[in-house]
């Protein structure tokens, strides 16, 4: 297929995943809620942070191997995959039995993240050993996966994702409702991660049955170029990890489970709409990875630029709706006792979606273009200053504190470094060009989400058809304001010119 056919075929597959995934995924906390107490759902999210920071032990050892696949597979080098996969298999089998043991070392310190008594019913060793299990399990089938993803298969592993989650979350939400048993509903993770391991297995075994067998032993120059890439990946993977996964710590430390229950509705529906945008940059980046490694680079530059338009204009709307709508789904969702985030904790929040994500574009094109290496300091200085930044501001805004804490780490690093490097190493250009695009961007969204909001005060908090309408408001408005600025620019053109392609396919 073309990169254009396996891009929308993946897109549409991780769409419907991403919807799947979200309407069960509300049904199970609200479940969990009603059922056990928010409480189990704070337990929930500190384990699920805890088990992430374990993953500091891959390193970023897959991105840097899947990236060294795009070329081979352009040029059907079959034996270098070979030998690829089978180096990404022995590393990732190390990585599992250091997670294990690590993971294992860790238990002692459960209840030090911990602040207060917590008001669950359950062993809480043995629910940490259940979630680290899951992890350890979905190690297993690392290096099959890689292929599908490498290859631009990722529709074949959203549609084996896609049936898991549908049976786990009827189990479990039948156990949830029937026994009411948080052990019965934890277990049930591991069990179906192991179920996806071994499908993605037999299919990648099925359409790749080639890479099976002995591998030559790779050349040195490769093996020191995965070296190199290895130890950049790496870093940026610590400072992932340490700036995404250290915010629910900190909550759990400082305010306590019952806290972080309450917060992590709010970064159920964030990571909700950031995972809808990482399937659409996944979908693409496997096409970006071959467009670089096959297209010259003014071609791979106008298609960058337009990207990051299109991502800009739907940052932009996600932020204005997050604005708009939290509160008011909340109070509805969960009731006003659970809805305690004040409108400084949701701002926080809306403006740290927003500086992330406007980075998607610039780091997937960094990433593709093998410049990991460039920046690789950068997210040690990013996380150092996320979680200095993020104490102290706890001091002085409260749990708003822990997320004003990123946005700053964020723009003292990343904002600017990472399109530095792309556009120096790479596209070879000033980084004016990008600057101004991103200030016009922030403005935009600023008068879009400014008016927006105004007319969304006008009406009343609660009510379920109050809510529909400032849906309505959310789409609309944002809408005329970018149509008003971008109707008549080449990047609007340009993607109207895709989507008549695209349907037309």
């Amino acid at each position: 297929m073309a990169r254009k056919e396996r891009t929308v075929k993946n897109s549409i597959a991780a769409i419907f995943r991403y919807v799947v995934k979200l309407i069960l995924q509300f049904v199970i906390r609200t479940m969990l809620i009603y059922k056990l107490g928010v409480e189990y759902v704070g337990l929930d999210s500190l384990y699920a942070n805890i088990i992430s920071m374990l993953s500091l032990a891959e390193l970023g050892i897959g991105s840097a191997i899947v990236f060294s696949m795009y070329k081979p597979i352009a040029e059907n080098d079959v034996e270098k995959l070979k030998s690829l996969n089978a180096l990404y298999k022995k590393l990732y089998m190390i990585i599992t039995i250091v997670v294990l043991v690590v993971g294992i070392a860790l238990m002692p310190f459960i209840e030090f993240f911990i602040s207060g008594e917590p008001n669950v019913n359950v062993n809480l060793y043995v629910v940490y050993v259940i979630f680290l299990a899951n992890t350890v399990i979905s190690y297993l089938g690392a290096h099959k996966r890689s292929l599908l993803f490498a290859n631009q298969r990722n529709d074949i592993e959203n549609n084996i994702l896609t049936t898991q989650i549908i049976i786990m979350s009827i189990v479990q939400i039948a156990v949830l409702v029937i026994f009411k048993n948080y052990y019965l509903y934890a277990i049930m993770i591991p069990l179906f991660t192991l179920v996806e391991v071994i499908a993605v297995v037999i299919v990648a075994n099925k359409l790749y049955p080639e890479i099976n067998g002995k591998a030559k032993p790779l050349d040195k120059e490769t093996k020191k170029t995965i070296s190199k890439n290895i130890v950049a990946t790496a870093c940026h993977h610590l400072g992932s990890v340490v700036v995404m996964s250290t915010d629910n710590l900190l909550i759990s430390k400082f305010f306590g489970l019952t806290m972080l229950g309450t917060i992590s509705n709010y970064i159920l529906i964030y990571n909700a709409i950031n995972s809808l945008i990482q399937l659409f940059i996944g979908a693409v980046q496997a096409s970006v990875g071959n467009m670089i490694a096959t297209t010259d680079k003014e071609k791979v530059y106008k298609f960058y630029k337009l990207l990051n338009w299109f991502f800009a204009c739907v940052t932009g709307f996600c932020s204005i709706a997050l604005m708009c709508l939290y509160q008011p789904f909340m109070t509805i969702w969960v009731g006003d006792i659970n809805a305690l985030a004040t409108i400084w904790v949701v701002l926080s929040i809306v403006v740290r979606f927003y500086v992330t994500q406007m980075r998607c574009v610039t780091n997937m094109f960094k990433t593709c273009a093998g410049l990991m290496w460039n920046d690789r300091f950068k997210p040690i200085i990013e996380s150092v200053i996320n979680i200095v930044a993020s104490i102290i501001c706890i001091q002085f805004f409260g749990v708003a504190g822990i997320f004003i804490g990123t946005i700053i780490s964020t723009i003292c690093a990343p904002l600017w470094v990472e399109p530095l490097v792309l556009y120096k190493n790479y596209f070879n250009k000033s980084l004016k060009e990008f600057f101004t695009q991103y200030i016009i961007f922030t403005i935009v969204t600023l008068i879009a989400g400014g008016l927006t909001y105004f007319v969304c005060t006008l009406l009343p908090t609660v009510g379920v058809l109050y809510f529909i309408l400032k849906m309505a408001i959310c789409i609309f408005v944002p809408l005329m304001i970018y149509l008003l600025f971008y109707f008549k620019t080449d990047y609007f053109k340009q993607c109207i010119v895709y989507a008549k392609n695209i349907l037309k396919k």
